[in-house]
Formats: C-alpha cells, structure tokens, sequence
C-alpha cells in the first residue's frame, strides 16, 4: 500500500570548508590546477561542479563526483 523509502545518513561539508579540507588532504592545489577528475565521467572537477566527495584511505585523501545526475546515480549503484 505504501512504498517505503530507504532512509540513509547523508553528511554535509559547507563551501566553506571545502578549502580547509583539500588542504589537509594535500589535494587543494590539485583542484586549483585542475588535476581532480569526476570518478564516474572524467571530467575535470572545480569548486562549482562538485557534487560528491568521498574520504578514501583512511580519510587521508578524497574521491570526487561531479554533480551531473548520471554521476550521482553511478555513485549510488557503486556504493549500494
């Protein structure tokens, strides 16, 4: 009778943070120069068409998504 939707925890950076944040990762420079690449499609990743950062290796460095739909949803079926 009713579809039940599967809750899930989302976690939430403020643009703010973004910089502070790819600094501790030694990443910032990598987004500057334009070196950070979508996972899903390639594209070069910048400050305004991030859509997903995943922490991998222990949160020492971070995995990005660019925020196009189809890359969003490749996310969720990598990480289901």
């Amino acid at each position: 009778m009713f579809n039940r939707k599967k809750k899930i925890e989302v976690n939430a950076i403020l643009d703010t943070q973004i910089e502070e944040l790819l600094k501790k990762t030694s990443q910032y420079e990598d987004l500057v120069e334009g070196r950070l690449i979508c996972s899903s499609c390639g594209s070069i990743i910048n400050p305004q068409n991030i859509g997903i950062m995943l922490p991998i290796k222990n949160g020492s460095k971070i995995k990005f998504y660019c925020d196009r739909v189809d890359c969003a949803e490749q996310y969720k079926l990598d990480h289901e």
